[in-house]
């Protein structure tokens, strides 16, 4: 008797009470505010998580979880989203150590975002990337980007 409590009415009475809070939350306000938005803005609530997956992975992880969170993010967004594709250019070029990877990974923010093309530009959209870096690589200007620093000379 014990076990059919156990196995059989416990699990109809669970679904039970989840239907019946179910029916609840339909009315709830919440519910109804979620109703009313428009279907861009549920969209847009929709890439939330995504969007602060990204971030959390950009601020605290290592290389290798920017690189996936790079390809992750890039598949996600469509052509369209110019700006947010830019965003994550930059954010894998910080972390590239090679000065002509990087400059390659910038030229594609660039292609994606005409706002970030100018130096000054791209300065204050790499600054803002770094501002919620913690962890190196990708916490500290380029080189070619801070002011006053010589070019480097390069080999014909």
């Amino acid at each position: 008797m014990q076990r059919l409590v156990k196995w059989a009415l416990a699990p109809l009475a669970i679904a039970g009470v989840a239907a019946g809070l179910g029916q609840l939350s339909r009315r709830s306000p919440f519910a109804s505010s979620l109703a009313a938005l428009s279907p861009a803005e549920r969209s847009a609530l929709e890439t939330a998580l995504p969007f602060s997956m990204a971030n959390a992975s950009w601020a605290l992880g290592d290389v290798s979880a920017v690189r996936n969170m790079m390809r992750t993010e890039l598949d996600r967004l469509p052509e369209s989203e110019g700006p947010a594709r830019s965003r994550v250019f930059v954010r894998f070029g910080l972390v590239d150590t090679n000065p002509d990877g990087q400059a390659a990974v910038f030229f594609q923010a660039c292609a994606s975002d005409p706002n970030v093309c100018s130096r000054e530009q791209l300065k204050a959209a790499i600054e803002r990337e770094i501002a919620v870096r913690f962890v190196a690589p990708g916490n500290q200007l380029p080189l070619y980007v801070i002011d006053g620093h010589p070019r480097v000379q390069t080999s014909p």
